[in-house]
């Protein structure tokens, strides 16, 4: 099976310091994602990659909406000094198989959700997901997606870019290092994953490394550390 890191997110109680911090440091834009059913508002670092790669910036709309889903209290614990980094998230193109894997690995039933993302501009992308809830709870754990409309996702690039208007391009995750986990192979089963485990650090993502392009096209990496 195929898997490759698709996005990482990002939460902050408000947007402009996110991105104020990835203008200044990366030279990197944001557009707008959409706003989700549940009380959150995204926005989108878009990658010039045709795997659609992303950073996610999450941040609160409707603090009543986010309470019933039950994740309020804790994304506003991990969001109290500032932006943080919430999960990670991997493409599979079978999430079936993916669901019966984790699913042994925790015990129970991983959990299998299916929706759209809906964009601003109204265009709904459907997509199925599983293990969010044991990535939130353990953030070192990734979940993960599988994503419809390849095509659809793909013809957006090339305006999401421009809207973004990158001084540098982000173009490929190199690597991500997490914290504090104990069974993160088993989570990921035989995937070849540019992952670098830090066990000494607190659990969850600790940093992300990115392959960038300036406007000569002259090629680069930049690593995101958050604050």
């Amino acid at each position: 099976m195929n898997m490759r890191i698709d996005h990482v997110m990002i939460g902050a109680r408000r947007v402009e310091p996110v991105r104020d911090l990835l203008r200044e440091r990366h030279g990197l834009g944001l557009v707008l994602g959409g706003r989700l059913h549940n009380g959150t508002t995204c926005w989108i670092v878009p990658f010039d990659t045709p795997d659609v790669q992303y950073i996610e910036v999450v941040v609160p709309h409707d603090e009543a909406a986010m309470e019933r889903t039950g994740r309020r209290a804790a994304f506003m614990e991990r969001t109290a000094a500032g932006p943080a980094f919430l999960s990670w998230v991997v493409q599979v193109d079978d999430i079936q198989q993916t669901v019966e894997r984790i699913s042994k690995v925790l015990g129970g039933d991983a959990g299998l959700r299916h929706g759209e993302s809906v964009r601003a501009d109204g265009q709904r992308l459907p997509w199925a997901e599983t293990g969010f809830a044991a990535a939130w709870r353990q953030p070192s754990r990734p979940f993960f997606l599988e994503w419809g409309a390849w095509p659809e996702r793909r013809a957006r690039i090339p305006r999401e870019l421009s809207a973004a208007a990158h001084r540098r391009t982000p173009t490929a995750f190199t690597s991500i290092t997490v914290g504090g986990s104990d069974d993160l192979s088993d989570w990921l089963g035989d995937a070849d994953l540019p992952v670098v485990v830090d066990r000494a650090a607190p659990d969850g993502v600790r940093e992300v490394a990115f392959t960038v392009r300036d406007g000569e096209d002259r090629g680069g990496e930049a690593t995101l550390r958050l604050p």
